[in-house]
């Protein structure tokens, strides 16, 4: 009887366990119905926050472009010139998010693997994680807005959870983080401005477009698609032409401002001064055309003008071979992924999630299928239609440049290319859309080690045989 009792004890107890999950389990997947979209954007932020600030701060070195937009940075506080290809708005956040630290530039930047001397690269890294992180959630509003089901907007924001990328671009300094959450923000608050019709939400709309701008050239594709739409819009020229007046001052304010801030921290003779012309040097404290007398100082707007027209000549000139650089045409197939460190066994690389990334290269030739069949539902007909526009907008016009590119130049397209694939996913089965969220993950675990710098000897093993570079 003794030896009984604890059995039995122990049997029920289990039952009761088992009891108490299934109720616990009940009750949570009622909240979630209930409750549908505060589950959603509380997972995709908790989820986008843990992929990007996942081993934070590794590798206390260099990575790639960290060389070139750390001394950026640091130049804002010597306030000696420096000259970058691109506008100065994603530089700008990150020193200005770093001075609230009561930061101090006290790294180098020499070359890929200096070791910093302390912990303060650590501000000026997370700011571009923080909105890389915040990315999924606009990916899903997106999704709801363009009139997927909510599950099919939840399953396209974790794709941009778990793809390794858009991860690797936001963990280091570098700004891309920037030019995609503010562009894709943008069309967010444009297509709810036109479903509500709220002024404030153009506003905003202009506003997000031109921080995009400000930050690469790219974020032009945001501009160029929204007022193309407008344009296109079967309402009075009259109202057409006050919209577009609208977004184009605000984005040119924005894009202006920036230079404003820019220029006027820029004050001393520094390492850009042998880009810029005689007049341009004379204004900047310590250049030697300072005191050089018959040289006719610029005025600010001369100024502006000038750097942007260099900054475009520089990018022109850009046509040196890269052992990473790649053609347009590769890039939905991800063809050539980047070394960004090494150390050893340890490894970064810009490498995306295979699952993602060549999934939603099929997910477009499906959808121009789906389009010619008029298989897609009329209601969700012209998102798509907006939606590839947006994928063709921002990837073909880089058959026509000439200077070296790199597999980066595709995350804004690989963002549409997801959002068109959603169109797909939206006609699957609740258990094929979560085998589609588990083969995500997945892939997101094949390609964890070049993302977090582990010893990827194993994910090696599985790729080199599928992409060239990597053999």
């Amino acid at each position: 009887m003794t030896d009984q009792a604890p059995k039995h004890t122990k049997k029920n107890a289990a039952a009761n366990w088992r009891k108490s999950f299934e109720s616990a389990k009940q009750a949570l997947v009622r909240n979630i119905k209930r409750h549908p979209t505060r589950y959603a954007v509380l997972s995709l932020l908790i989820l986008g926050f843990v992929t990007r600030f996942w081993r934070f701060g590794f590798p206390n070195q260099a990575v790639f472009d960290e060389v070139y937009f750390g001394k950026f940075v640091s130049g804002y506080y010597t306030h000696e010139y420096f000259f970058d290809i691109h506008p100065p708005l994603g530089k700008l956040l990150i020193a200005g998010f770093a001075w609230l630290f009561r930061y101090n530039p006290t790294q180098s930047f020499a070359a890929i693997g200096t070791t910093y001397t302390d912990a303060t690269y650590l501000y000026l890294r997370f700011l571009p994680g923080l909105l890389s992180a915040l990315l999924p959630l606009t990916i899903y509003g997106i999704g709801r807005e363009i009139k997927l089901k909510h599950f099919t907007a939840w399953v396209i924001g974790m794709a941009i959870v778990f793809e390794n990328a858009f991860i690797t671009q936001g963990r280091f300094i570098l700004i891309d983080s920037f030019l995609i959450l503010f562009g894709f923000a943008s069309l967010w608050a444009w297509l709810v401005w036109r479903r509500t019709g709220q002024r404030w939400w153009l506003v905003a709309t202009a506003i997000l477009a031109g921080l995009s701008v400000s930050v690469k050239w790219t974020g032009l594709v945001f501009v160029a698609l929204i007022c193309a739409v407008e344009l296109a819009s079967s309402i009075r020229w009259q109202t057409r032409l006050k919209r577009l007046l609208t977004i184009g001052v605000i984005v040119a304010t924005i894009y202006v401002s920036g230079f404003v801030i820019h220029l006027g921290l820029l004050s001393r003779s520094g390492a850009g001064d042998v880009f810029m012309t005689q007049p341009f040097q004379k204004t900047l404290v310590g250049s030697q055309f300072e005191t050089v007398p018959g040289v006719k100082p610029l005025s600010g707007f001369e100024k502006f003008v000038e750097l942007n027209r260099e900054m475009y000549a520089a990018n022109a000139r850009l046509t040196a071979g890269h052992p990473y650089g790649s053609r347009w045409y590769g890039w939905p197939i991800m063809y050539k992924p980047i070394s960004y460190w090494v150390e050893g066994q340890s490894q970064i690389w810009l490498f995306g999630n295979p699952f993602v990334w060549w999934s939603t290269s099929l997910g477009v030739l499906t959808a121009f299928w789906l389009v010619g069949r008029k298989k897609i539902q009329p209601k969700q007909l012209p998102y798509l239609g907006l939606m590839i526009a947006g994928f063709l907008l921002a990837w073909l016009p880089f058959a026509t440049i000439t200077r070296v590119m790199f597999l980066y130049h595709y995350l804004i397209p690989l963002g549409f290319a997801t959002l068109i694939s959603g169109f797909i996913i939206d006609k699957f089965s609740m258990r094929q859309q979560i085998a589609t969220l588990l083969w995500m993950v997945v892939g997101f675990i094949l390609a964890a080690p070049f993302t977090y710098g582990y010893n990827p000897s194993l994910a090696l093993e599985t790729f080199r045989n599928l992409l060239p570079i990597l053999r």
